[in-house]
């Protein structure tokens, strides 16, 4: 038997949290992005947890990075938006299934490669310096409370 996990909802959470997406410009292993980012940056980098979600038919799991920066005393938080592998749980009997074995975190905007976190409420980008010639320009998105991927980042923080 499969247990859902349910979430008690006590108040309206209207709150909104800017996030960023970071869309690269040619495509690169990401160990090779983030040893580029760490050369250029006072704060590392460093692999933490995945993030995980569970599916019918497939597990997907999402890479995340994690950096705090000591002078702003901010926490900078990169995720995957494609996830990076998938585990199969069950065949597919059906031939046109809503769940395929690749999965986005922000489906209208899957050509961005990572999200960008802030433990700050007003986030600030512009401290993170980014390689040259290999990213475009961070494009800010606001989240609102009522989206999944809101619910994931305040459950992972």
């Amino acid at each position: 038997m499969k247990i859902k996990k349910q979430f008690l909802k006590l108040e309206e959470d209207l709150s909104e949290i800017n996030i960023g997406l970071i869309r690269l410009i040619k495509s690169i292993p990401e160990h090779e992005f983030f040893f580029l980012l760490n050369k250029i940056n006072d704060f590392n980098f460093k692999r933490i947890d995945d993030i995980k979600i569970n599916g019918e038919y497939f597990d997907h799991f999402f890479s995340r990075y994690q950096a705090y920066d000591k002078f702003s005393k901010n926490c900078y938080s990169f995720i995957s938006n494609k996830s990076i592998r998938s585990e199969q749980k069950k065949a597919q009997n059906q031939l046109f299934l809503d769940e395929s074995n690749i999965k986005f975190l922000l489906n209208l905007h899957q050509d961005a490669d990572y999200i960008l976190t802030n433990s700050d409420m007003f986030a600030d980008f512009s401290l993170i310096l980014l390689p040259e010639n290999l990213v475009f320009q961070i494009q800010e998105y606001l989240l609102s409370s009522d989206e999944e991927l809101y619910q994931l980042i305040q459950y992972y923080e």
